[in-house]
Protein backbone atom coordinates (compact mmCIF):
# COMPACT_ATOMS: atom_id res chain seq x y z
CA UNK A 1 0.00 0.00 0.00
CA UNK A 2 1.17 3.42 -0.84
CA UNK A 3 1.65 5.74 2.23
CA UNK A 4 -0.47 8.61 2.99
CA UNK A 5 1.83 10.19 5.74
CA UNK A 6 1.01 14.31 4.67
CA UNK A 7 5.06 14.75 4.60
CA UNK A 8 5.14 11.63 2.08
CA UNK A 9 2.54 13.72 0.39
CA UNK A 10 5.10 17.26 0.84
CA UNK A 11 8.31 15.00 0.18
CA UNK A 12 6.63 13.69 -3.56
CA UNK A 13 5.30 17.45 -4.65
CA UNK A 14 9.07 18.93 -3.25
CA UNK A 15 10.95 16.39 -5.74
CA UNK A 16 8.94 16.70 -8.47
CA UNK A 17 9.01 20.57 -8.10
CA UNK A 18 13.15 20.16 -6.94
CA UNK A 19 13.65 18.64 -10.52
CA UNK A 20 12.43 20.87 -12.95
CA UNK A 21 14.09 23.20 -10.84
CA UNK A 22 17.56 21.42 -11.29
CA UNK A 23 16.65 20.60 -15.28
CA UNK A 24 16.29 24.18 -15.82
CA UNK A 25 19.44 25.58 -13.79
CA UNK A 26 21.44 22.50 -15.63
CA UNK A 27 19.91 23.56 -19.08
CA UNK A 28 20.68 27.18 -18.09
CA UNK A 29 24.67 26.28 -17.25
CA UNK A 30 25.15 24.66 -20.38
CA UNK A 31 23.90 27.34 -22.20
CA UNK A 32 26.10 30.02 -20.49
CA UNK A 33 28.98 27.12 -20.98
CA UNK A 34 29.10 27.38 -24.55
CA UNK A 35 28.85 31.45 -24.71
CA UNK A 36 31.05 32.42 -22.05
CA UNK A 37 34.88 32.53 -22.59
CA UNK A 38 37.99 30.61 -21.79
CA UNK A 39 38.75 32.21 -18.56
CA UNK A 40 35.67 30.56 -16.63
CA UNK A 41 34.94 27.64 -19.37
CA UNK A 42 36.40 24.70 -16.89
CA UNK A 43 34.24 25.97 -13.70
CA UNK A 44 31.37 26.27 -15.78
CA UNK A 45 31.75 22.79 -17.36
CA UNK A 46 31.95 21.29 -14.07
CA UNK A 47 29.43 22.79 -12.96
CA UNK A 48 26.83 21.58 -15.20
CA UNK A 49 28.38 18.06 -14.83
CA UNK A 50 27.36 18.35 -11.16
CA UNK A 51 24.25 19.59 -11.81
CA UNK A 52 23.66 17.18 -14.28
CA UNK A 53 24.66 14.63 -11.83
CA UNK A 54 22.41 16.05 -9.49
CA UNK A 55 19.31 15.46 -11.88
CA UNK A 56 20.06 11.83 -11.96
CA UNK A 57 19.85 11.54 -8.34
CA UNK A 58 17.00 13.49 -8.35
CA UNK A 59 15.45 10.68 -10.76
CA UNK A 60 16.58 8.39 -8.68
CA UNK A 61 14.99 9.71 -5.78
CA UNK A 62 11.56 10.46 -7.22
CA UNK A 63 11.56 7.01 -8.24
CA UNK A 64 12.84 5.52 -5.11
CA UNK A 65 10.13 7.07 -3.27
CA UNK A 66 7.38 6.08 -5.56
CA UNK A 67 8.15 2.44 -5.40
CA UNK A 68 9.32 2.52 -1.68
CA UNK A 69 7.23 4.94 0.40
CA UNK A 70 8.09 3.43 3.50
CA UNK A 71 11.49 2.25 3.53
CA UNK A 72 14.64 4.58 4.63
CA UNK A 73 12.29 7.93 5.36
CA UNK A 74 14.90 9.30 7.50
CA UNK A 75 18.24 8.35 5.88
CA UNK A 76 17.23 10.03 2.02
CA UNK A 77 15.27 12.92 3.45
CA UNK A 78 18.73 13.90 5.54
CA UNK A 79 20.90 12.40 2.18
CA UNK A 80 19.08 14.85 -0.24
CA UNK A 81 19.35 18.01 2.41
CA UNK A 82 23.06 17.28 2.84
CA UNK A 83 23.65 16.57 -0.73
CA UNK A 84 21.98 19.96 -2.07
CA UNK A 85 23.94 21.82 0.52
CA UNK A 86 26.85 20.44 -0.28
CA UNK A 87 26.54 20.41 -4.28
CA UNK A 88 25.52 24.80 -3.30
CA UNK A 89 28.71 24.80 -1.04
CA UNK A 90 30.67 23.95 -4.31
CA UNK A 91 28.52 26.12 -6.46
CA UNK A 92 29.85 29.09 -4.22
CA UNK A 93 33.28 28.42 -4.20
CA UNK A 94 33.50 27.57 -7.69
CA UNK A 95 32.08 30.61 -9.10
CA UNK A 96 33.97 33.33 -6.77
CA UNK A 97 32.22 36.16 -6.93
CA UNK A 98 29.53 35.04 -8.95
CA UNK A 99 28.35 32.61 -6.40
CA UNK A 100 27.16 35.63 -4.18
CA UNK A 101 24.21 34.95 -6.31
CA UNK A 102 23.38 31.63 -5.01
CA UNK A 103 23.93 32.19 -1.20
CA UNK A 104 19.96 32.81 -0.66
CA UNK A 105 19.92 29.21 -1.92
CA UNK A 106 21.31 27.96 2.13
CA UNK A 107 17.86 30.32 3.32
CA UNK A 108 15.61 28.51 0.66
CA UNK A 109 16.76 24.90 1.44
CA UNK A 110 16.62 25.17 5.12
CA UNK A 111 12.59 26.67 5.26
CA UNK A 112 11.76 24.45 2.31
CA UNK A 113 13.01 21.26 4.20
CA UNK A 114 11.20 22.89 7.85
CA UNK A 115 7.96 22.94 5.67
CA UNK A 116 8.07 19.82 3.66
CA UNK A 117 9.71 17.58 5.72
CA UNK A 118 9.56 18.34 9.17
CA UNK A 119 10.64 19.98 12.08
CA UNK A 120 13.87 17.89 12.64
CA UNK A 121 14.85 18.13 9.11
CA UNK A 122 14.98 22.02 9.42
CA UNK A 123 17.30 21.45 12.39
CA UNK A 124 19.36 19.17 10.32
CA UNK A 125 19.76 21.88 7.61
CA UNK A 126 20.41 24.49 10.05
CA UNK A 127 23.53 22.87 11.11
CA UNK A 128 24.19 21.20 7.88
CA UNK A 129 24.74 25.12 6.49
CA UNK A 130 26.75 26.57 9.19
CA UNK A 131 29.52 23.66 8.48
CA UNK A 132 28.88 25.06 5.00
CA UNK A 133 29.70 28.17 5.16
CA UNK A 134 32.51 27.58 7.42
CA UNK A 135 34.13 25.47 5.10
CA UNK A 136 33.63 28.30 2.25
CA UNK A 137 36.35 30.45 4.88
CA UNK A 138 39.17 27.81 5.60
CA UNK A 139 38.83 26.35 1.79
CA UNK A 140 37.98 29.21 -0.47
CA UNK A 141 39.97 31.87 -0.88
CA UNK A 142 37.71 34.25 -2.30
CA UNK A 143 35.34 34.06 0.76
CA UNK A 144 38.36 33.71 3.13
CA UNK A 145 38.61 37.79 1.56
CA UNK A 146 35.34 38.67 1.32
CA UNK A 147 34.06 37.03 4.81
CA UNK A 148 31.94 40.17 5.48
CA UNK A 149 29.97 39.60 2.74
CA UNK A 150 29.73 35.76 3.57
CA UNK A 151 28.99 36.57 7.02
CA UNK A 152 26.13 39.15 6.52
CA UNK A 153 24.54 36.17 4.04
CA UNK A 154 25.35 34.15 6.93
CA UNK A 155 23.39 35.99 9.10
CA UNK A 156 20.26 36.11 6.72
CA UNK A 157 20.50 32.46 6.75
CA UNK A 158 20.01 31.96 10.26
CA UNK A 159 17.38 35.07 11.09
CA UNK A 160 15.15 34.49 8.07
CA UNK A 161 14.21 31.06 8.98
CA UNK A 162 14.36 31.58 12.93
CA UNK A 163 11.75 34.39 12.15
CA UNK A 164 9.75 32.17 10.43
CA UNK A 165 10.31 29.24 12.84
CA UNK A 166 7.21 29.86 14.47
CA UNK A 167 5.05 29.38 11.56
CA UNK A 168 7.12 26.37 10.71
CA UNK A 169 5.96 24.46 13.85
CA UNK A 170 2.74 25.20 13.40
CA UNK A 171 3.04 24.22 10.09
CA UNK A 172 4.59 21.02 11.49
CA UNK A 173 1.60 20.43 14.22
CA UNK A 174 -0.52 20.85 11.45
CA UNK A 175 0.77 17.97 9.58
CA UNK A 176 1.32 15.90 11.95
CA UNK A 177 -2.43 16.02 12.87
CA UNK A 178 -3.26 15.60 9.16
CA UNK A 179 -0.86 12.90 9.15
CA UNK A 180 -2.81 10.59 12.01
CA UNK A 181 -6.27 11.49 10.55
CA UNK A 182 -4.83 10.23 6.84
CA UNK A 183 -3.79 6.80 8.58
CA UNK A 184 -6.13 6.36 10.69
CA UNK A 185 -8.98 6.96 7.66
CA UNK A 186 -6.49 4.43 5.67
CA UNK A 187 -6.91 2.27 8.26
CA UNK A 188 -10.42 2.18 8.47
CA UNK A 189 -10.69 1.96 4.74
CA UNK A 190 -8.51 -1.23 4.83
CA UNK A 191 -9.78 -2.92 7.88
CA UNK A 192 -13.08 -5.02 8.96
CA UNK A 193 -14.21 -2.66 11.67
CA UNK A 194 -15.42 -6.01 13.43
CA UNK A 195 -12.27 -8.19 13.43
CA UNK A 196 -9.91 -6.18 12.46
CA UNK A 197 -8.43 -7.54 9.68
CA UNK A 198 -7.88 -6.97 6.18
CA UNK A 199 -11.51 -6.45 4.12
CA UNK A 200 -12.93 -7.58 0.69
CA UNK A 201 -11.33 -4.59 -0.57
CA UNK A 202 -7.61 -5.13 0.61
CA UNK A 203 -7.92 -8.58 -0.18
CA UNK A 204 -8.67 -7.46 -3.98
CA UNK A 205 -5.57 -5.95 -3.82
CA UNK A 206 -3.45 -9.20 -2.57
CA UNK A 207 -4.97 -10.96 -5.54
CA UNK A 208 -3.93 -9.08 -7.90
CA UNK A 209 -0.59 -9.26 -6.25
CA UNK A 210 -0.50 -12.75 -6.08
CA UNK A 211 -1.53 -13.45 -9.73
CA UNK A 212 0.91 -10.81 -10.81
CA UNK A 213 3.82 -12.25 -9.11
CA UNK A 214 3.52 -16.19 -10.89
CA UNK A 215 4.17 -18.04 -7.95
CA UNK A 216 2.31 -21.19 -6.73
CA UNK A 217 -0.83 -19.94 -4.61
CA UNK A 218 -3.51 -21.64 -2.58
CA UNK A 219 -6.88 -19.71 -2.27
CA UNK A 220 -9.22 -21.11 0.51
CA UNK A 221 -12.63 -19.99 1.15
CA UNK A 222 -14.03 -20.09 4.48
CA UNK A 223 -17.34 -20.04 5.99
CA UNK A 224 -18.91 -20.83 9.52
CA UNK A 225 -21.08 -23.48 9.33
CA UNK A 226 -24.50 -22.93 11.02
CA UNK A 227 -23.68 -19.16 12.22
CA UNK A 228 -27.44 -18.01 11.68
CA UNK A 229 -28.11 -20.63 14.42
CA UNK A 230 -25.39 -19.33 16.65
CA UNK A 231 -27.20 -15.73 16.18
CA UNK A 232 -30.84 -16.63 16.82
CA UNK A 233 -30.42 -18.64 20.10
CA UNK A 234 -27.31 -16.44 21.49
CA UNK A 235 -27.62 -13.17 20.34
CA UNK A 236 -25.43 -11.05 17.50
CA UNK A 237 -23.29 -9.66 19.97
CA UNK A 238 -22.20 -13.73 20.71
CA UNK A 239 -22.03 -13.78 17.01
CA UNK A 240 -20.02 -11.09 16.81
CA UNK A 241 -17.78 -12.21 19.69
CA UNK A 242 -17.80 -15.69 17.90
CA UNK A 243 -16.25 -13.93 14.34
CA UNK A 244 -13.79 -12.71 16.83
CA UNK A 245 -13.19 -15.42 18.23
CA UNK A 246 -12.57 -17.47 14.94
CA UNK A 247 -9.87 -14.25 13.72
CA UNK A 248 -7.96 -15.10 16.52
CA UNK A 249 -7.84 -18.91 16.17
CA UNK A 250 -7.19 -18.26 11.84
CA UNK A 251 -4.50 -15.85 13.08
CA UNK A 252 -2.90 -18.27 15.16
CA UNK A 253 -2.06 -20.91 12.07
CA UNK A 254 -1.03 -18.30 9.90
CA UNK A 255 2.80 -17.81 8.53
CA UNK A 256 4.85 -15.05 7.34
CA UNK A 257 3.38 -14.92 3.90
CA UNK A 258 -0.20 -15.79 4.15
CA UNK A 259 -2.71 -13.68 4.17
CA UNK A 260 -6.21 -13.37 5.70
CA UNK A 261 -9.12 -11.57 5.03
CA UNK A 262 -12.73 -11.18 6.27
CA UNK A 263 -15.45 -11.03 3.05
CA UNK A 264 -18.51 -10.17 4.96
CA UNK A 265 -20.51 -11.98 6.96
CA UNK A 266 -19.16 -15.72 8.43
CA UNK A 267 -17.24 -15.87 5.39
CA UNK A 268 -13.39 -15.58 5.63
CA UNK A 269 -10.49 -15.88 2.74
CA UNK A 270 -7.05 -16.99 2.91
CA UNK A 271 -4.05 -16.27 0.21
CA UNK A 272 -0.89 -18.82 1.14
CA UNK A 273 1.98 -19.50 -0.56
CA UNK A 274 2.63 -22.63 1.36
CA UNK A 275 4.06 -25.31 -0.99
CA UNK A 276 1.85 -27.93 -2.18
CA UNK A 277 3.10 -30.91 -0.22
CA UNK A 278 2.18 -28.70 2.91
CA UNK A 279 -1.47 -27.11 2.47
CA UNK A 280 -3.00 -30.72 3.80
CA UNK A 281 -0.75 -30.16 6.96
CA UNK A 282 -1.93 -26.40 7.14
CA UNK A 283 -5.05 -26.98 6.43
CA UNK A 284 -5.27 -30.12 9.37
CA UNK A 285 -4.11 -26.93 11.35
CA UNK A 286 -6.78 -24.76 10.55
CA UNK A 287 -9.64 -27.55 11.22
CA UNK A 288 -7.45 -28.49 14.99
CA UNK A 289 -7.79 -24.92 15.86
CA UNK A 290 -10.99 -23.78 14.99
CA UNK A 291 -13.32 -26.74 15.12
CA UNK A 292 -14.98 -27.67 18.53
CA UNK A 293 -16.94 -26.08 21.21
CA UNK A 294 -15.49 -23.38 22.45
CA UNK A 295 -16.62 -20.64 25.50
CA UNK A 296 -17.68 -17.15 23.95
CA UNK A 297 -18.84 -15.04 26.81
CA UNK A 298 -20.82 -16.44 29.24
CA UNK A 299 -21.62 -19.26 26.62
CA UNK A 300 -20.50 -22.61 25.28
CA UNK A 301 -21.11 -22.44 20.90
CA UNK A 302 -20.22 -25.20 19.05
CA UNK A 303 -18.19 -23.97 16.05
CA UNK A 304 -17.58 -25.85 12.99
CA UNK A 305 -16.43 -24.59 8.94
CA UNK A 306 -16.29 -25.44 5.62
CA UNK A 307 -12.95 -24.82 3.44
CA UNK A 308 -12.78 -24.60 -0.10
CA UNK A 309 -9.72 -24.68 -1.82
CA UNK A 310 -8.33 -24.04 -5.22
CA UNK A 311 -4.77 -23.11 -6.24
CA UNK A 312 -2.68 -21.50 -8.89
CA UNK A 313 -1.86 -22.39 -11.29
CA UNK A 314 -2.82 -25.76 -11.00
CA UNK A 315 -6.73 -24.96 -11.31
CA UNK A 316 -6.08 -21.12 -12.86
CA UNK A 317 -4.44 -18.68 -13.23
CA UNK A 318 -7.61 -15.89 -13.12
CA UNK A 319 -8.92 -14.15 -10.26
CA UNK A 320 -12.67 -15.23 -11.41
CA UNK A 321 -12.18 -18.77 -11.88
CA UNK A 322 -9.68 -19.67 -8.59
CA UNK A 323 -12.76 -17.41 -6.56
CA UNK A 324 -15.51 -19.88 -8.38
CA UNK A 325 -13.67 -23.05 -7.85
CA UNK A 326 -12.70 -22.44 -4.27
CA UNK A 327 -16.46 -21.32 -3.91
CA UNK A 328 -17.60 -24.18 -5.47
CA UNK A 329 -15.25 -26.73 -3.46
CA UNK A 330 -16.27 -24.92 -0.37
CA UNK A 331 -20.39 -25.97 -0.89
CA UNK A 332 -18.94 -29.07 -1.74
CA UNK A 333 -17.32 -29.22 1.92
CA UNK A 334 -20.59 -27.96 3.33
CA UNK A 335 -22.26 -30.91 1.91
CA UNK A 336 -19.76 -34.26 2.91
CA UNK A 337 -20.41 -35.19 6.12
CA UNK A 338 -17.51 -35.58 8.38
CA UNK A 339 -15.45 -33.57 6.26
CA UNK A 340 -14.43 -29.67 6.66
CA UNK A 341 -12.38 -29.12 3.35
CA UNK A 342 -12.36 -30.19 -0.13
CA UNK A 343 -9.63 -29.37 -2.87
CA UNK A 344 -11.53 -28.18 -5.87
CA UNK A 345 -8.89 -30.70 -7.86
CA UNK A 346 -10.88 -33.31 -6.12
CA UNK A 347 -14.59 -32.35 -7.18
CA UNK A 348 -12.95 -31.00 -10.60
CA UNK A 349 -14.60 -32.31 -13.95
CA UNK A 350 -12.70 -34.91 -15.86
CA UNK A 351 -12.33 -32.35 -18.85
CA UNK A 352 -10.87 -29.58 -17.16
CA UNK A 353 -8.17 -31.80 -14.91
CA UNK A 354 -4.68 -30.45 -15.93
CA UNK A 355 -6.34 -27.96 -18.49
CA UNK A 356 -4.15 -24.52 -18.75
CA UNK A 357 -7.54 -22.26 -18.22
CA UNK A 358 -6.83 -18.75 -19.14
Amino acid sequence: MKAHNIYYLEEKKYAVSRLVFLVILTFLSFVLFERTGTQIISELFFSSIMLGGLVFISLLHYAFIVRYPHRLIGYRKSLLIILDIIVLTLLVSIYGQYGIYFLPFYAWIVMVSGSRFGLGYFYISIITVAVAEVSLLFYSPYWLEHYDILLAFAIATFLLPLSFLKDTIRIHESNEQLSQELSTTEVDANTDTLTGIANRKVYKEEMKKALKSREFFALFFIDLNKFKDINDTYGHDAGDEVLREVTRRLNNCLGEEDFLARLGGDEFVIISKKKKVFLPKFVKKIEDEVVGQHKVDAVTVNISLSIGISMCPDDNKTEMLLSKYADEAMYAAKKKRGTYHVFYKDIAPPELEGADIY
